[in-house]
């Protein structure tokens, strides 16, 4: 918050630790709050652990914070990577029954889920076998 009060407020920088130690004994500024709101926000939207820790790692947030808010082993992330890949092979379409077609459409779930945050476990687990319709 710092920062981006020091984008914009650059000539009240001097007040700004008095202001975020208000802030913090008020209880109305807290990363771990942060960090739990944002995780459930961006599962929600699809997206992995991976991304997830990454992007809060850009904002700062501690590595201790961040592998107790992110348990990548929840089977919460494993259901909502089903969901995801279910809603995707909606999008794609179905597959011709040429092997290739198949394998090629596989690993474009395959980049899909990676490109989303998720292990490479996680993907194994909810990637089904696609069967050609």
């Amino acid at each position: 918050i710092a920062d981006k009060l020091r984008r914009k407020y650059a000539d009240y920088e001097t007040h700004f630790p008095q202001v975020l130690d208000q802030l913090e004994q008020d209880n109305l500024l807290s990363d771990e709050r942060f960090a739990e709101a944002y995780v459930r926000s961006r599962r929600e939207k699809g997206f992995g652990p991976l991304l997830i820790r990454q992007e809060l790692r850009g904002k700062g947030v501690s590595s201790d914070l961040l592998e107790a808010c992110i348990d990548s082993r929840s089977e919460d992330w494993f259901h909502k990577l089903k969901d995801l890949v279910a809603k995707k092979q909606r999008v794609l379409g179905p597959v011709n029954s040429d092997f290739a077609n198949v394998r090629k459409a596989r690993q474009k779930l395959y980049r899909f889920c990676l490109s989303r945050g998720f292990t490479s476990d996680q993907i194994e687990r909810a990637l089904p076998l696609i069967t050609p319709s």
